[in-house]
C-alpha cells in the first residue's frame, strides 16, 4: 500500500504547491503561500538528496517563504521573482522525467 501511497502523495503535492502560491499571489493571501512551501518541503527534501541540488534542495521551500512575505508587505512583483525557481525546478523536473520515461 505505501508503494502506491507514497509516490501518489508525492506527485500531487508538486502541482498543488504550485497551485496555492499562485492563488496565494493573485488574490493577496500570504498564508496561501506558505501552504504552497509546505507542500513543496517532500521534492526540496528529494532533490537535497540528489547530486545536482545537494546542500541546495532545500532552499526551494524558502524561496516561497519570501514569496509569502513580499505578498504580506504588497510587492507582487518581488513575489512572482521568488516564485520563479519553485517553477523552473518542477518544469525541469517533470521534462526530466518525461524524457526519461519516453526516451
Amino acid at each position: 500500500m505505501s508503494q502506491i501511497l507514497i509516490p501518489l502523495l508525492f506527485w500531487l503535492s508538486i502541482p498543488a504547491s504550485l497551485t496555492f502560491s499562485v492563488i496565494g499571489v493573485l488574490k493577496n493571501r500570504y498564508w496561501f503561500v506558505l501552504i504552497g512551501a509546505v507542500l513543496i518541503f517532500p521534492i526540496a527534501y528529494y532533490f537535497n538528496g540528489s547530486p545536482t541540488f545537494y546542500g541546495y534542495g532545500l532552499f526551494l521551500p524558502v524561496f516561497q517563504v519570501i514569496s509569502a512575505a513580499a505578498v504580506k508587505e504588497g510587492y507582487k512583483l518581488w513575489a512572482w521573482l521568488f516564485l520563479t525557481p519553485a517553477f523552473l525546478v518542477v518544469f525541469w523536473f517533470i521534462f526530466v522525467v518525461l524524457s526519461y520515461q519516453f526516451s
